[in-house]
């Protein structure tokens, strides 16, 4: 017999979260490697 459905909607559950904290840290390291120190400004700004 199968899991309990519960506990499948938990593993579903986890599993997205996990998806999604994955994709917020990468877009956090492409900000950082976009960013410029504030003591720095870009040229044209």
């Amino acid at each position: 017999m199968s899991e309990n459905p519960r506990d499948e909607q938990q593993l579903a559950a986890d599993e997205e979260k996990k998806r999604h904290d994955e994709h917020d840290e990468a877009l956090v390291e492409e900000w950082e490697d976009e960013s410029f120190p504030a003591s720095d400004p870009p040229s044209n700004y």
